[in-house]
């Protein structure tokens, strides 16, 4: 990792004709940049490197800084603070060498982060950590973690500097921010194949995936579609009886049932071609007909179930007792891959054309009476919509022949091209598809097979997708770097979690299915997190936390759970009096759920919390 940093900094420290840009890239490390002119001008030295990481840009940037903090003339400085300043001054040309930064997993945007929750200092801490000053380091950490140089106010900063031969300007200078990091979390283990579908039951709030496994990673037998669930031998994921004979492409819950659509011949001890359902209140696998090839979407309208695939007709409505072809050849020639109901119709997406007479694909809407065309389509196939602001969105395979078309929104009776890829030096997106999408908190997220870049954020396979307010261009924000594509996204107890062919993700080992910790809700600094039921504070914390009820009428009566990542209690009490402490200690560092529950178990407000 150091060797590959270096040959990065080496390559964009290459001397070539001024470059506006580099001083574009180190301004989103350091906004300081823009009232030190000295170190400008030789910054205009160096040639920017489009898909080099942030942690790259960071050591550039202090090496820049040093040369230019070692070109200033030091003659108002006495024998001492020379000395002081020349040795950190080493000091920092040693630490960005290393390449090893603080990792910012606390916060949705990018902010210094003084020491990490590994111990790594910062740039500013670590020159006071080897001048001797580690206590001051600490302290200023403790009062804020966040905190910019210049809004410092822990005593001791301004004796320190002026010691060590530096003004808080050159401090403020040599401290960069550090880009969002979000935190992967595993879910005991994994499983041992590719997770092709995730589903949250409303009713229990239990998480269902379904793929092309046959055991967890701790091996427990679940053949194709499981549950996690708390066991006999803790939490794992479980299966549903034996489970089917091959792959789960996707499942939907209703009535108590859960359908499950794929390539397999039996489920449980019934012959199931491609589609079955299980019982979840009798626990046992029933048939569901037979469809001829595979099924890769299932869903509900108008209180029945739609499947989508390969089959014969590409798309069929359950009747209670056979499977009806609605399509009568009005699409033809592919795959039906998505469904999804929107404005009381049934859209089909996929790769097919339509019977019509013009040139119309991938696209189809079904009114429960008849098939329709939904303009023109879209230019390549659909692996998914979402609906976001009440307005349907496609996510598509990239290319297809000579057209290009990552992501499509219907608007003013047509398909429009919303994304596709394109390379410019702050961003970037490129890829093969995206295969789902999802919405949270207002928020449209993405995932499938593709890597992207927004300002200094560089990342691949999934993302957030928000549009600038002056061009309405998309813009891909990455949330990862995992090892192969990801296929499904959904949210289980606040968090999104997500499936797909990976094994990896942010370095972490996950088998197939992993949590992203710090993406929703974000949590900042020293502020308190308030709703109209309940304050929580510190947050971040390391140790107590106090919840504050704001209506108390409820006294004695109510209780405050805090949960881990999966959704585990670890901690309840119960509420005698208006401000509550709970302690945290000896905790491990995360995000942790604070639950405030009335008598009745309904829910009175949710927080979550940064465990440091």
């Amino acid at each position: 990792m150091r060797k590959l940093l270096l040959t990065l900094i080496l390559f964009m420290a290459i001397v070539g004709q001024a470059n506006s840009s580099a001083i574009a890239f180190l301004n989103d490390v350091n906004a300081e940049w823009k009232n030190n002119f000295d170190g400008q001008q030789l910054a205009k030295s160096v040639r920017t490197c489009n898909d080099c990481s942030f942690n790259s840009w960071i050591a550039t940037h202090l090496m820049l800084v040093e040369q230019t903090l070692r070109q200033r003339p030091v003659g108002h400085l006495d024998a001492v603070q020379t000395l002081n300043r020349s040795r950190l001054l080493d000091e920092l040309n040693a630490y960005w060498h290393t390449g090893m930064f603080p990792v910012n997993d606390y916060l949705t945007f990018k902010n210094p982060v003084f020491i990490d929750r590994k111990g790594t200092h910062c740039a500013v801490g670590y020159l006071m950590q080897q001048s001797g000053a580690e206590s001051l380091a600490r302290r200023i950490d403790s009062d804020n973690k966040f905190i910019y140089v210049k809004d410092i106010k822990t005593p001791g900063v301004a004796e320190w500097a002026f010691e060590n031969g530096f003004t808080i300007d050159e401090l403020a200078w040599i401290q960069p921010g550090y880009p969002p990091s979000t935190t992967v979390a595993g879910m005991e283990g994994g499983f041992n194949g590719s997770v092709n579908a995730l589903i949250v039951d409303p009713a229990s709030q239990l998480l269902y995936a379904g793929g092309s496994f046959n055991a967890s990673t701790k091996g427990a037998v679940c053949n194709g579609v499981a549950v996690y669930a708390s066991g006999i031998g803790g939490w794992d994921w479980i299966g549903l009886g034996t489970g089917v004979n091959g792959t789960v492409n996707a499942i939907v819950i209703h009535n108590s049932k859960l359908y499950v659509g794929g390539e397999f011949t039996m489920a449980g001890t019934v012959t199931a071609m491609n589609v079955a359902v299980y019982d979840l209140m009798s626990q046992q696998w029933q048939s569901l007909g037979n469809l001829d090839s595979t099924v890769n979407s299932l869903a509900v309208y108008n209180n029945e179930i739609y499947a989508g695939g390969r089959f014969t007709g590409l798309v069929s409505r359950w009747t209670g007792t056979q499977w009806q072809d609605i399509t009568a050849g009005y699409i033809y020639n592919g795959e039906a891959r998505t469904l999804e109901v929107y404005n009381n119709n049934l859209v089909i997406g996929g790769s097919f054309e339509l019977l019509t007479g013009a040139l119309r694909r991938n696209v189809a809407v079904y009114d429960g009476t008849q098939m329709m065309n939904m303009g023109f389509g879209t230019p390549t196939p659909v692996n998914d919509f979402e609906i976001f602001h009440d307005t349907i969105y496609a996510a598509c395979d990239v290319v297809a022949g000579t057209d290009t078309c990552a992501l499509a929104w219907f608007v003013n009776a047509d398909w429009e091209v919303l994304l596709k890829p394109f390379n410019l030096p702050m961003s970037y997106f490129s890829g093969t598809s995206v295969l789902n999408l999802f919405v949270a908190e207002n928020r449209l997220f993405g995932a499938g097979e593709f890597s992207c870049a927004s300002g200094m954020t560089y990342g691949n396979r999934m993302m957030e997708i928000s549009f600038d307010s002056l061009s309405g261009d998309a813009v891909c924000t990455p949330l990862i770097m995992a090892d192969s594509s990801v296929r499904t996204m959904t949210a289980y107890n606040n968090v999104i979690t997500f499936g797909g062919n990976f094994i990896t993700a942010q370095n972490d080992t996950l088998n197939h299915v992993g949590q992203l910790l710090n993406v929703l809700t974000a949590i900042s600094g020293n502020e308190k997190q308030t709703s109209g039921s309940m304050n929580v504070f510190p947050n971040p914390t390391s140790g107590y936390i106090h919840v504050l009820v704001n209506d108390f009428s409820n006294q004695g009566k109510c209780v405050v759970r805090i949960l881990d990542v999966m959704g585990r209690e670890i901690l309840s009490q119960k509420i005698e009096q208006p401000l509550t402490s709970l302690d945290l200690c000896g905790k491990s560092a995360g995000i942790y759920t604070v639950q405030l529950i009335d008598d009745s178990g309904n829910s009175m407000g949710v927080k979550r919390v940064v465990v440091k």
